[in-house]
């Protein structure tokens, strides 16, 4: 994780000189949907956007940081060289590209996953309003789902911790479910699927048991007249 600019450049080249593969995101937000999307054997975090990213997202960037080898990087700006220590409990310093071998090499790919998530892809009425207003209503899918949220495809723009509302087409009980915004994945800032990961606030037991049981998905006929105006046939 780093911001563009020079820095940024030099940890790339490192790293793809070794022949590791790399994905750069810039923000905590991408980096969480990076991961819990993607298997990784390591992370590489610069220092100067670790540090911002601990000041809005403490908890998140430790979630993350538990869960993965993690060598964190800074450039020496005089020298032009690249400063790297992993991290840990055994904590050491050295160059970037000895760290990787040592700590990711050998460790397994993995993705940061609290709870079972499915690929099932629901029709969603997305909402920032409880009213459902058509005029600002989002039509969307779900790219997965667990029992205590779903990301969702979107190219428009939420706000983290933001409430939002979903009515979910395909489910035989389609009462508002409400919902945080947790992350977001920008349109064009990685070779991702946009869109905005949720945690559910307010979901009913039956809506909750439903989600992971295709068997319960409705046939597209019973909602193709979905009426937006009174959130009923």
């Amino acid at each position: 994780m780093a911001r563009p600019g020079d820095a940024c450049t030099l940890y790339e080249a490192a790293i793809r000189n070794i022949g590791a593969t790399v994905d750069t995101v810039a923000s905590i937000d991408t980096f969480y949907g990076a991961v819990t999307h993607f298997a990784y054997n390591g992370v590489v975090i610069d220092i100067p956007t670790k540090i911002k990213a601990l000041s809005d997202h403490k908890d998140l960037v430790y979630s993350i940081t538990g869960r993965f080898p993690v060598i964190q990087v800074n450039l020496d700006r005089r020298s032009g060289a690249i400063r790297a220590l992993l991290y840990g409990h055994h904590e050491r310093s050295g160059l970037l590209e000895d760290l990787i071998r040592e700590a990711c090499w050998n460790s397994p790919a993995r993705k940061l996953r609290s709870e079972e998530r499915k690929p099932l892809h629901y029709n969603v009425l997305l909402s920032t309003t409880r009213e459902f207003d058509p005029r600002t209503l989002i039509r969307t899918v779900t790219m997965d789902v667990s029992s205590n949220g779903c990301f969702l495809f979107s190219s428009a723009r939420f706000q983290l911790g933001g409430r939002v509302w979903l009515r979910i087409i395909d489910l035989y009980e389609k009462t508002p479910i409400s919902g945080i915004v947790r992350h977001k994945l920008k349109w064009g800032e990685a070779m991702v699927v946009p869109g905005i990961g949720i945690e559910f606030e307010t979901i009913t037991e039956s809506q909750r048991q439903s989600l992971l049981s295709p068997a319960n998905h409705l046939p597209p006929e019973t909602f193709s007249g979905y009426d937006l105006r009174k959130g009923a046939k």
